[in-house]
């Protein structure tokens, strides 16, 4: 078993925390789009948003990059309207949400197994992984995906992705050209 939700768990997860608490399910939405490590996410300040950009500092002596506050149709991963509220709320340097890494993986692992999913997945890193290979498998490249990821390597990255069998099987047939 890989150490990844598929993306129906991801957004049962989300909706778990939802129905507990949007501060949740907002800070879980944005480790999931943005890829983020748990310590990235709960370390979010008021000061990482520009405008209609969430400014992440990825890992030791990167520089740090700009992505853009996303509206989605579904509103599980929708979250720009809420997190520009949020901020607007929020001191200047202070977190936006302050809790500790420990206390973000408990609230994970309580979603996930609320959500029904394996006990030894439901992690903050698992939420990582899972986006990372729903890029891939949705036909992003590997230096497209390391560059929102924030990995400083390839092979790093490499050590996340591995084929689904529904992806494998769908090449399978187009390369033989079936139906």
């Amino acid at each position: 078993i890989m150490d990844i939700f598929s993306w129906d768990e991801v957004l049962q997860v989300l909706a778990m925390a939802r129905d507990e608490s949007p501060d949740d399910r907002l800070l879980l939405a944005l480790t999931v789009i943005y890829a983020l490590r748990r310590a990235e996410a709960v370390s979010l300040k008021a000061d990482n948003l520009d405008g209609e950009y969430l400014v992440l500092k990825r890992g030791k002596g990167s520089k740090p990059v700009k992505r853009k506050l996303l509206v989605h149709e579904n509103p599980l991963l929708n979250v720009r309207d809420e997190l520009l509220e949020k901020a607007r709320k929020t001191l200047f340097n202070q977190r936006l949400f302050p809790i500790s890494a420990r206390t973000f993986q408990r609230r994970v692992h309580y979603y996930g197994e609320k959500a029904g999913l394996p006990k030894f997945l439901c992690h903050p890193h698992t939420l990582r992984h899972s986006i990372i290979q729903h890029l891939r498998d949705n036909g992003m490249e590997l230096e497209e995906i390391q560059e929102i990821s924030g990995h400083v390597s390839l092979d790093s990255l490499r050590r996340y992705l591995h084929p689904t069998p529904a992806v494998i099987e769908s090449k399978f047939a187009l390369a033989l050209g079936c139906l």
